[in-house]
């Protein structure tokens, strides 16, 4: 395990979603922050949607963000779009990206519209935030499920530790997931054999892993993975999805079709990890 995965958070990067009196990806932040003993810094990114009102709405609130958190150490503000997030990330050192999906909306069509190289830098995480979970009398609270969907290879290993790490932190329970996306029962091994194989492998790679115990599930499926994580994940009440990104990073794991499958489908926050 590299030494980046060991010790997880330090910098975290909060969205603030302009006019949006509760702030989800804040108290989100904040939420990690404390059990990470990790600094926030807010993202203030000032978009030509906004006008001098809600300019001034924002400042309000970053005051009194500022004043009620003390894991939030400073403000970062940037004109033009979204994608100056991964700028003032990179100004922090920042290694996670917190934002809600009101603010993802507005950024996924900036996404695919953008050259690769303009996002696809910085070395960082990125949480979205589901909003509609959450008002400013049911704020964020510790996540009590962990579904982690990985495959069984280097890259899945890396998204896994990232995911024991978070569950260890908020003592919560943890599911490990690897999917057999498309099966057709009439080419290749049955379903059961290819569980069997599949278990077998996830109990290798748990094997070493201490201080926690690991439910672990093959799931075997017509449907895409992205689809399939939301299922499972809606069914066994999760509150956090993780999830790995190695063809990109910076702002461009949320760019990969299995993030944006799971993004948009599912019902609960999910973490994009750059492996």
């Amino acid at each position: 395990m590299t030494s980046k995965q060991s010790v997880g958070y330090h910098s975290i990067v909060a969205a603030l979603t302009p006019s949006a009196a509760n702030q989800p990806a804040v108290i989100r932040a904040v939420n990690v922050a404390a059990k990470l003993n990790s600094e926030v810094t807010l993202a203030n990114v000032i978009t030509t949607k906004q006008d001098s009102v809600s300019e001034q709405t924002s400042t309000d609130i970053i005051n009194q963000l500022t004043t009620g958190h003390a894991e939030i150490t400073g403000t970062k503000s940037a004109q033009g779009n979204w994608l100056e997030l991964i700028n003032l990330a990179n100004e922090v050192s920042g290694d996670l990206i917190v934002l809600d999906d009101k603010v993802y909306s507005e950024l996924a069509p900036l996404l695919i519209k953008s050259s690769k190289e303009s996002c696809d830098h910085g070395d960082c995480d990125a949480l979205i935030v589901h909003s509609h979970r959450y008002s400013p009398t049911a704020p964020p609270r510790d996540y009590q499920h962990i579904v982690v969907a990985a495959d069984l290879n280097d890259q899945g290993l890396m998204t896994i530790y990232k995911a024991v790490r978070t569950a260890k932190r908020f003592q919560s329970r943890l599911s490990l997931l690897n999917v057999v996306e498309l099966f057709d029962p009439d080419k290749g091994d049955s379903e059961e054999k290819i569980k069997k194989l599949r278990l077998r492998g996830l109990d290798a790679f748990t094997a070493v892993i201490e201080g926690i115990e690991i439910e672990k599930e093959v799931l075997v499926t017509k449907e895409s993975v992205g689809r399939a994580v939301c299922v499972f994940a809606t069914e066994h009440n999760a509150d956090l999805v993780v999830i790995g990104s190695h063809k990109f990073k910076g702002l461009c794991v949320l760019h990969g079709k299995k993030a944006q499958q799971v993004i948009n489908g599912s019902t609960c926050d999910v973490l994009v990890v750059h492996e």
